[in-house]
């Protein structure tokens, strides 16, 4: 069994054993197929998850991260993913600030709609590589713990 093959394996089995792990209020990683019929994961909310949604980034050709301009993580956006043809390849509401997609190689836009506000960028995937997708949208901070209390 070859290096590669033996890492999906095991990368594999990790997710299996930490999503059987979870606490019922736990989030949970979402799991599913694109248009290409290929895989796709969704989740990182909190360290735990976003952690293992790092380790699990090798195994796709596309990251996309959804923030504020402050670095903080942002849920609730929607994102697409169209291929040069105009395709739908993919289409979902995150809850959670990470996204990975398995993606056949080629062009695609990818685009971004948080509060309103559209974002899209152009990538490429190639046979042996991976593109990251960062959009960073600027919407106000959560400032709650800057209030003074009484």
């Amino acid at each position: 069994m070859n290096f590669n093959r033996k890492r999906r394996l095991l990368l594999g089995s990790f997710a299996a054993l930490v999503l059987a792990g979870q606490s019922p209020g736990a989030q949970q990683l979402a799991v599913g197929r694109t248009a290409q019929n290929l895989r796709f994961v969704a989740g990182g909310v909190g360290l735990d998850e976003s952690e293992q949604m790092k380790a699990l980034a090798n195994e796709f050709s596309l990251t996309v991260v959804v923030a504020a301009t402050s670095g903080a993580y942002l849920a609730d956006t929607q994102v697409s993913i169209r291929d040069a043809e105009g395709q739908n390849i993919l289409e979902t509401h995150l809850a959670s600030p990470y996204l990975l997609v398995e993606l056949a190689a080629g062009h695609y836009a990818v685009e971004a709609v948080h509060n309103g506000i559209r974002q899209q960028r152009r990538v490429m995937v190639g046979n042996n590589s991976r593109a990251r997708v960062v959009f960073a949208f600027d919407v106000p901070v959560d400032r709650a713990k800057d209030q003074p209390t009484s």
